[in-house]
């Protein structure tokens, strides 16, 4: 297929009304992703805050504890193992369950087991941390690959005109379920006795069963929702399975939703007028927690029906590893390319020399990991080369979904992966070191609990729902400049507040518009990107798109405090205003110049042979894959 070429619209297209694009809220498999997006978001925080807090009660020393977070690397380099979710089956379960599906389970089943091997092990003596840390790698990995899942089934689960929809219920869901795992597991350790001054690992220990519990129900919804690319030949089955599930969310959301927005109202209330009333009286929270609790014991049962009534299928996606052989080199050849970025790593940084300059620094650690990542990449095509796996098997499974990315953009590629690793700079940047910077502006705990936990959250949820109906209501790139102009805009609303020290009115407008900004761009980016991607390399090509989206960002946050300590707070917030200027040109030129999404070769007649046919197979299998209501173009 040839590379991209400007396209001018033949007509125009006629846009949405808002009451059209709120209604595909109400399509079922927005309910679907709000709980897997909710399954999404528990375990991060298991491994990172909550986490941290049980260590430090139990008295284990900070630098040992910050180490920790190393567990979720997973995240930054699961493109690496992406491919093998496209290209192994998963022995019975595929077969039952579906392509996608089947390794969503495998992987809640292991988040599950590395949660509860977590809470077996009482981390008060340092002899013992290396089983905890073993389980929080386990959990690292095992989340990140349900991430890659999630992200494959929701891109092949409905069209572009879908994707705003579904990607912003998924974020919804996925704070929804950082903040069990965050302010929950803290209340709930709390609640079983456990304190900064009185250290109880039972309390703990409870904590995380707990949050192993909640895991059942993104395991719930797997068994309930539908496997996109395969032939479904009992559909009476599975219109049961769904609509039961509808009935169930209804009775545990609507109730959840409305007992939440009055809770939220009573706390502003009392913090606004420092009063203590209670809009909900107290004789009725026994019956409250009772109707929850009685929902929860319920999901297992569901659960158990979901897995006998599950109906038969027919996969359709192919697959490119064909035999037992085939799956095992690939995965050896995974595990030897993993070995060999770490020794290289690990080496490289023992005589890398350190560096003053923020810059310096900066570009130093960017070109270790390339060096480190071309060392494996190395590694994987020595192997290759002496015959450890077939050379058509490691071309269709890693580098054919590159080669596809750049067949179809062709040079203009290069301008789309900028795009993908600068658009969400400005506010991550900003936001690695906004809690340090609420603190030296005089703002004690509660107060940056209060607004940035609480409100912050909620306002960033809200963002996620809005930038969904602004992409349904406007072209996808015309979403995309808001929440850049958005995102970058309210990074200046932080340097009022620098000469505002205290002032909780500023600090609540700044978290307010910039939850709301951060929450808008999120959602409608990663409409973006899974536009993007091709349905023949779903969850490689998004892995490697959502890693890039983060890693430069991530790697120039590292660096915000020796720039704040340089140059001072009120500089370093402009700075961040102004590296998102430039994303607005990037952003204009992508527009003109890019055809986005229309262009995958679905049907799969693309030079490459390893991939041949694989697009008509999964067209036929999902229709809805083939919606071309919106228009090629982003722009008009």
């Amino acid at each position: 297929m040839s590379a991209v070429q400007p396209v001018t619209p033949d007509q125009p297209i006629a846009k949405k009304s808002w009451g059209e694009a709120a209604k595909a809220y109400l399509d079922p498999r927005v309910i679907i992703m709000l709980f897997l997006g909710f399954s999404a978001g528990i375990p991060i925080l298991l491994i990172f805050s909550s986490l941290s807090l049980w260590l430090r009660e139990a008295g284990i020393d900070r630098g040992v504890v910050t180490m920790f977070s190393w567990a979720a690397l997973g995240y930054s380099f699961k493109f690496i193992w992406a491919p093998l979710i496209d290209a192994l089956p998963v022995p019975f379960l595929t077969k039952w369950l579906g392509r996608r599906r089947s390794w969503m389970v495998v992987s809640q089943l292991l988040i599950v087991l590395a949660i509860f091997l977590m809470a077996t092990v009482n981390p008060i003596s340092e002899d013992v941390l290396v089983y905890m840390a073993g389980a929080a790698v386990l959990l690292g990995f095992s989340s990140a690959t349900q991430d890659i899942v999630i992200d494959a089934y929701r891109i092949e689960l409905a069209p572009p005109s879908m994707q705003s929809i579904l990607s912003s219920i998924y974020v919804s869901g996925y704070r929804v379920g950082m903040i069990v795992a965050g302010a929950g597991a803290l209340y709930l350790a709390d609640y079983f006795g456990s304190t900064e001054s009185f250290y109880s690992y039972e309390a703990w220990r409870n904590t995380y069963y707990i949050m192993a519990g909640v895991m059942t129900l993104g395991i719930l919804t797997t068994f309930a929702s539908y496997e996109p690319t395969a032939e479904i030949l009992q559909s009476h089955k599975q219109k049961s399975n769904l609509k039961i599930f509808l009935i169930y969310s209804a009775l545990l959301l609507i109730p959840a939703l409305l007992f939440g927005v009055i809770y939220l109202i009573n706390i502003l209330i009392n913090k606004v007028f420092d009063s203590t009333i209670a809009l909900i009286p107290l004789m009725a929270m026994p019956s409250i927690k009772f109707y929850f609790i009685a929902l929860v014991v319920c999901a297992p049962l569901l659960l158990l029906y979901f897995m006998i009534n599950q109906p038969k299928i027919i996969n359709k996606a192919p697959l490119v590893a064909e035999t037992r052989e085939d799956y095992v080199r690939l995965v050896l050849l995974f595990v030897f390319a993993v070995v060999a970025f770490i020794a290289a790593y690990v080496l490289i940084g023992q005589v890398l020399p350190e560096f003053e300059g923020v810059f310096v620094s900066f570009i130093s650690e960017t070109l270790h990991l390339l060096v480190s990542l071309a060392a494996a990449l190395a590694a994987g095509y020595a192997l290759v080369k002496v015959g450890l796996v077939k050379k058509e098997i490691a071309m269709a499974t890693w580098i054919e979904p590159i080669l596809d990315f750049f067949r179809r953009y062709g040079k203009k590629a290069l301008l789309l992966l900028a795009l993908i690793g600068l658009y969400r700079i400005s506010d991550i940047v900003a936001g690695v070191i906004s809690n340090v910077f609420y603190q030296d502006m005089g703002f004690s705990k509660t107060d940056i609990a209060n607004a940035v936990k609480l409100v912050g959250v909620i306002m960033a949820i809200a963002g996620g729902f809005l930038g969904g109906l602004l992409a349904q209501r406007f072209r996808i790139m015309h979403a995309m400049m808001i929440g850049a102009v958005l995102a970058c805009a309210t990074n200046l609303l932080f340097v009022v507040l620098t000469y505002n020290p205290g002032s909780l009115p500023i600090m609540y407008m700044a978290v307010i518009f910039d939850n709301l900004a951060a929450g808008l761009a999120s959602a409608v980016f990663i409409a973006f990107l899974s536009a993007l991607t091709s349905i023949r390399f779903t969850a490689v090509q998004y892995a490697i798109f959502s890693s890039l989206m983060t890693l430069i960002p991530k790697v120039m946050g590292g660096y915000s405090g020796s720039i704040v300590d340089s140059m001072g707070y009120p500089f370093f917030f402009i700075f961040t205003f102004a590296i998102g200027i430039p994303i607005l040109a990037l952003i204009y030129f992508v527009d003109k110049h890019i055809v986005i999404g229309d262009n995958d070769d679905i049907y799969g007649d693309s030079d490459g042979e390893g991939s041949k046919g694989i697009g008509d197979k999964l067209t036929k299998a999902n229709p809805n894959l083939t919606d071309t209501k919106e228009p090629p173009r982003a722009s008009e």
